[in-house]
């Protein structure tokens, strides 16, 4: 369109054309539109925008209000707005470039121009009037015009939407906040139908399946809420060097510590077992220096295990009691008996100073069997660059606790687990507070409770001396130490109790490819064609076919054609069936690769086939063009790790993407009982290879090196593990509480001579034969 300036006549053309009437009251001069370029307006423009053909991710800019020209006031503007879907914009009265009162909407048809005419001037200025082209937005504003200005004004805004459409938010683009709230409400409408099914589902089941899901739920919100960010790990070399060195200090002074024992006990029986001891030391005769050499032997032992004691300590007055505060306990009383019967004169039983020796002993040989564990397991975290970790998952749909390996991306997960609090810091914190509390009341009740105030101290060392039984102290050391010395021999590594009793609750293993069949376990016997083509070229089409899901099997293809120096292929639209196949496009050729059966599924007819044990079929646009011979080779690794699965009556459950493996030709080939082994439902091979599946679950284990063996044997570890400690700590827990009940008995009747130091000796050394040999079974070959 030009740029001429229209005569009077000509607009009024125009305004018929366009449908427009001359309002009927005066008009009044209003204030000239500064010219503008006639080039940023054009028809088409205006009508695609009226039309509602605008693209939708046009962004409208924020308005400003604007001051008039003529009264320089910020000038008022009603709630009616200019509709961004169809466009329209207020028409505007001849001659003033006002909006009348009721505005109307400019005709679809017509030039698509606001002319306004100046006073005096009877003309339109040249590129006056016009919308602007583009994105069809009115600029700088709702497009009202100002009466006072005959101006578009600014607005501090937004355009108004049809009704129930997204309202236009400044510097966003409609359609994405379109599709951003479709998304989240198709979001939380599968959500709600997840809950619906799952709701539904859990009506049909029976009780105790709806027990264990709520027990996965509370397991669950534990995950949640535990903060692991707190939690913080060592670098496992550093970690492993202050294991070992404390390990080794821990031994050398509990050397020390057992001989001050030791003496203390053969001073505390020698004289009522009538054995040899000078008199000075006699209890009878010198009752005060006997005393004297109980308390400094004791001093010194607390000396040299001065780190257990201090820990004991800080943990009892940190309202954390563990094991180490109960020794310490039991080392106040005894010191605390010794000092009353110097300082009050009076006619006391000897204290139970040996005893508290032995028990500090013992609290350090735990320890130190546990930091020698933690050594053991942090060596086999860096014996490999990429360490498999092994999952204990409850399946979803099956409802089946299992266990799964997968490759982990650094150690962080394995380092973790190992600075949690374990099975038996939980226990601790449970037994060792009501256990003192239990021994004040009852040794108050004994000396307080008969009349007799002197006693309290006496009938406290003795309740405290036999709460601490020694299946409690060395419930768990000893056997961990040596968990982890047979897994260290396979590279293998657990890191606490509490990982080990996940997975003792497991009832599937899932085994791979690599598990039953490593590598060099399978081999090429022969090609056999059919005539069309040559045994390269099967051999290069069949390696081509089955190198792409990384197989054991496309590893043996590959080598066997690299050896043979033929010419490898291309392949590509690799597809892997269900039914025991894979089939792929190479050049204009259509490749089949599989079993018998799965040609025979395919309606393909078979020729008949040599005496092959596992031979795989290559079928090339729809006919058979050759077979090739593979023999499966059992190792002794895969043999022992099946049988040791069925010892511990955990299910191995196949999980294989070679075609050629199956759960009846590994029971027969691995002498494994019928109906032993199972598979995973094919469908689900996919979701079960990959490591989202165990996406919230811990890690359990560590493997430095994959293999079947090592994987089973930390599953078998985990069941001694848990069962040993289990064991343990029950026997000590008996022995505990019957011991309390029958000190307490004992100094309420006052029978001093039934509570000797000699008397709790023997009742702890009873309890603690069959803590060690529970113990000793950690060590047999399983």
């Amino acid at each position: 369109m030009s740029d001429k300036l229209f005569d009077t006549q000509e607009l009024s053309e125009i305004r018929k054309l366009i449908g427009d009437e001359e309002p009927k009251q005066p008009s009044r001069p209003s204030a000239a539109i500064p010219p503008q370029s006639s080039s940023d307006y054009d028809l088409n423009q205006i009508i695609a925008e009226v039309s509602g053909t605008v693209d939708k991710t046009a962004k409208t800019p924020r308005p400003q209000p604007r001051v008039s020209q003529r009264t320089g006031a910020v000038p008022r503007v009603n709630s009616q707005r200019v509709s961004q879907r169809t466009g329209t914009i207020p028409r505007v009265s001849q001659g003033t470039g006002r909006i009348p009162p009721q505005t109307g909407r400019i005709p679809l048809q017509g030039t698509g121009r606001i002319p306004r005419v100046p006073q005096g001037s009877g003309r339109v200025p040249q590129g006056s009037g016009r919308v602007p082209q583009g994105s069809g937005r009115v600029p700088q504003g709702s497009g009202r015009v100002s009466q006072a200005s005959g101006r578009i004004p600014q607005i501090n805004g937004h355009v108004s939407q049809v009704s129930g459409r997204i309202p236009r938010i400044p510097g966003a683009d409609p359609w994405e906040v379109d599709q951003a709230l479709r998304a989240n409400a198709e979001q939380q409408a599968r959500q709600l139908a997840a809950m619906t099914e799952e709701a539904e589902k859990e009506d049909k089941l029976s009780r105790k399946e709806r027990k264990r899901l709520e027990r996965q739920r509370r397991e669950e919100e534990e995950r949640a809420r535990d903060k692991e960010d707190e939690i913080e790990f060592r670098d496992p070399k550093q970690a492993q060097r202050y294991c070992k060195k404390r390990a080794r200090n821990l031994a050398q002074r509990s050397i020390i510590v057992l001989i001050f024992g030791l003496l203390a006990t053969y001073i505390t029986v020698a004289s009522g077992m009538g054995l040899p001891l000078p008199s000075v030391f006699q209890y009878t005769e010198h009752a005060y220096l006997t005393i004297m050499t109980l308390m400094i032997l004791q001093f010194i032992a607390m000396f040299i295990g001065l780190d257990v004691v201090s820990n004991g300590f800080y943990n009892l007055f940190t309202f954390k009691a563990d094991r180490a505060s109960l020794v310490v306990c039991s080392l106040l009383a005894s010191l605390f008996h010794g000092t009353t019967i110097i300082t009050l004169q009076w006619t006391g039983w000897i204290p139970y100073c040996a005893v508290s020796i032995i028990l500090l002993f013992a609290q350090m040989q735990e320890e130190k069997a546990r930091m020698a564990g933690r050594y053991r397991a942090y060596k086999a975290a860096t014996l490999g660059d990429h360490p498999t970790g092994v999952y204990a998952h409850q399946d979803g749909r099956d409802h089946i606790v299992r266990t799964v390996k997968y490759r982990m991306p650094d150690l962080n997960g394995f380092l973790r687990e190992m600075e949690r609090n374990d099975q038996v810091e939980m226990f601790e914190r449970i037994y060792v507070p009501l256990a003192i509390i239990a021994s004040f009341a009852f040794a108050a009740v004994s000396s307080f409770g008969t009349g007799n105030g002197t006693s309290f101290f006496w009938a406290l060392s003795a309740i405290l001396s036999i709460s601490a039984p020694l299946g409690i102290l060395c419930g768990f050391g000893a056997a961990y130490r040596n968990v982890s010395r047979k897994l260290l021999a396979e590279g293998a590594a657990l890191p606490s109790a509490r990982q080990a009793s996940q997975m003792r609750h497991v009832q599937e293993s899932i085994l791979g490819d690599g598990d039953v069949f490593p590598a060099g376990s399978i081999t090429m016997e022969g090609i056999q064609n059919y005539g069309a083509y040559s045994e390269d070229k099967l051999l290069a089409y069949a390696s081509a076919v089955t190198a792409g899901k990384g197989l054991e099997i496309g590893r043996v293809l590959s080598e066997s054609l690299r050896e043979r120096y033929a010419r490898p292929v291309r392949a590509s639209n690799i597809t892997h069936y269900e039914s025991g196949g894979m089939s792929a496009d190479i050049g204009a050729d259509s490749v089949l690769v599989g079993t018998a059966s799965f040609l025979g599924k395919l309606g393909i007819r078979q020729t008949t086939t040599q005496n092959a044990d596992n031979p795989i079929y290559v079928v090339i646009n729809s006919q058979i063009a050759g077979e090739i011979s593979l023999k499966y080779h059992p190792t002794a690794q895969t043999y022992g790790a099946l049988h040791a699965l069925e010892r511990i009556k955990i299910r191995p459950v196949l999980s294989a993407q070679d075609f050629n493996i199956f759960p009846a030709m590994v029971e027969s080939m691995f002498e494994v009982r019928h109906g032993t082994m199972d598979a995973v439902d094919p469908s689900r091979i996919p979701e079960i290879s990959n490591p989202r599946y165990v996406g919230k679950d811990r890690v359990c284990a560590l493997l430095s090196k994959d293999g079947a063996m090592p994987y089973v044997m930390v599953q078998q570890a985990a069941g001694k593990l848990v069962g040993a400690m289990r064991s343990n700590l029950l026997i000590g827990t008996i022995a505990g509480v019957c011991g309390i009940l029958l000190m307490f008995y004992l100094t309420f009747k006052g029978a001093a001579e039934a509570v000797e130091p000699k008397n709790v000796l023997l009742y702890l050394l009873l309890w603690y034969i069959p803590v060690f040999f529970i113990s000793l079974t950690t060590r047999r070959n399983y």
